[in-house]
């Protein structure tokens, strides 16, 4: 399969890659049920609905032709450093 939007797709993987570990994270929590939530329930149920949501950006970048392939463009290094520092 070939990537149609290189934005979508990257962006999508990130977006699936930081609901995964947020809903993992949320297993260390006491879940509970429908009835009586524990403090875990709502942060897997965000976590899972934003892997879902990237899954689906993802799935688009694949399917849907866009007219100029959506590149990525080069890193700006440098304001890249003095913004983490």
């Amino acid at each position: 399969m070939k990537i149609q939007s290189q934005k979508d797709f990257f962006s999508g993987l990130m977006f699936m890659g930081v609901g995964a570990a947020f809903a993992w994270g949320a297993t260390g929590y006491t879940l509970g049920d429908g009835a009586r939530m524990g403090p875990g329930y709502f942060p897997l149920a965000l976590g899972v609905l934003l892997a879902f949501l990237g899954s689906i950006i993802t799935f688009k970048a694949l399917v849907v032709e866009t007219a100029d392939g959506d590149k990525i463009g080069k890193i700006a290094w440098k304001p890249l450093f003095f913004i983490i520092l």
